[in-house]
């Protein structure tokens, strides 16, 4: 009886009932220890699963199970609709207690964008939603945090933000590092202007900067040695690519990796660009991101395509990311979401080459200590590879 007892208190750690304010600005009481969960997304799925309750889990939508490399266990449950159209009455169905044909606590995760559940489950019984993103770098730890209150996860969600924040640190420390050791002192950039001066009055540039490196070497002095990166997203034609601007999770990503977004100047988080408008900038670094159709790439093939597309393009070979050889392509899975820490990695190592840090390690630690799965050998989440 004393550990039944005992039992008992440890589940219902958290008082009832129990008040928070979601992402989307909402309170929302949760009454009673949540016993069900219904994901409406993929990454809602990702966290209930990095928190330890992903055997609650009793309702999915399409997206989830189309990553059944990140979600064996939740590939025969029910499917409750898709990322963005969902079926409230099986959501009904599956709160419902078979015995005593009542509904269990049940708490539905939705994007702060889909608020609809809100309002299409509103007054049912037992059945709470929460909205919460968990692909939003300056609200994860906290929407973390509060998750873990609901699902009474709380050490476990205290260890996962430890977890992320120690691998950002380490990406921030060694980004400084590097841009201080990196950096143009005044002595140098003079040294660079007077040689630059003396091949032309001579005739040849032979062993000497070419006036555009020399101009970037200036800015570097002045903003720090920051490489100019242009991150492409889907390319519908040498007029209209889509990059990422100020806003975007990709901008800010590249910013902490220690790179200036060249299209972080233009207006909006997804501006469209032309090829001609990328050499213009000339970027030192180009990474395009992508979304496979599996877990990264199974081989080189189709990633060396993609790369190679890129430098075949018409000008692509008088710009510093083609001559230096620093054309990469992504694979967008590590980049958004819980483990968007890993992404981070890669590309403060796509932009900083020489810096002591271990995206695959990262990796592994991830998917080991939080996913309990196996990191897939021989994959490539990022070609060239770094």
């Amino acid at each position: 009886m004393i550990i039944l007892l005992l039992l008992e208190f440890s589940v219902s750690a958290t008082e009832y009932p129990l008040n928070i304010t979601d992402s989307a600005g909402r309170e929302v009481t949760i009454t009673a220890p949540i016993k069900k969960i219904i994901v409406l997304n993929s990454d809602a799925a990702e966290a209930v699963k990095v928190l330890g309750r992903v055997e609650s889990i009793v309702g999915v939508t399409d997206s989830v199970k189309k990553k059944s490399y990140y979600f064996p266990e939740l590939q025969d449950k029910e499917t409750v609709g898709t990322w963005k159209e969902f079926d409230y009455e099986k959501i009904a169905e599956l709160a419902k207690n078979e015995i005593t044909g009542r509904n269990d606590p049940t708490l539905v995760i939705t994007y702060t964008f889909k608020l609809e559940p809100a309002e299409k489950l509103e007054g049912i019984e037992n059945i709470t939603v929460v909205a919460f993103d968990f692909y939003k770098e300056e609200k994860l730890c906290e929407e973390v945090e509060k998750l873990g209150k609901i699902l009474n996860m709380e050490e476990r969600a205290q260890e996962f933000i430890d977890w992320w924040r120690e691998k950002r640190a380490a990406v921030e420390d060694a980004v400084s590092k590097s841009i201080s050791a990196e950096s143009i002192s005044e002595g140098e950039l003079a040294n660079e202007i007077l040689s630059y001066l003396r091949a032309t009055y001579l005739g040849t540039t032979e062993g000497h900067l070419d006036l555009e490196r020399l101009r970037r070497h200036a800015w570097f002095y002045v903003h720090g040695s920051k490489p100019w990166v242009f991150i492409e997203g889907t390319a519908k034609g040498l007029e209209d690519i889509a990059t990422k601007g100020n806003g975007s999770s990709d901008h800010a990503t590249c910013t902490l990796a220690g790179g200036y977004n060249i299209a972080g100047e233009l207006g909006g988080a997804y501006p469209h660009v032309s090829w001609e408008w990328v050499l213009e900038r000339n970027p030192d670094v180009i990474i395009k991101g992508v979304y496979t159709s599996g877990w990264g790439w199974s081989g080189v093939e189709e990633p060396a395509e993609l790369v190679e597309d890129i430098k075949s393009r018409p000008g692509a070979d008088s710009i510093f990311a083609v001559k230096d050889d620093r054309v990469y392509v992504c694979c967008n899975e590590p980049l958004y979401g819980m483990d968007s820490v890993v992404g981070l990695t890669y590309w403060a190592k796509i932009i900083h080459p020489k810096l002591d840090l271990d995206p695959k390690a990262v990796y592994i630690e991830y998917l080991t200590n939080f996913m309990n799965i196996s990191y897939p050998e021989g994959t490539i989440f990022v070609y060239p590879e770094v």
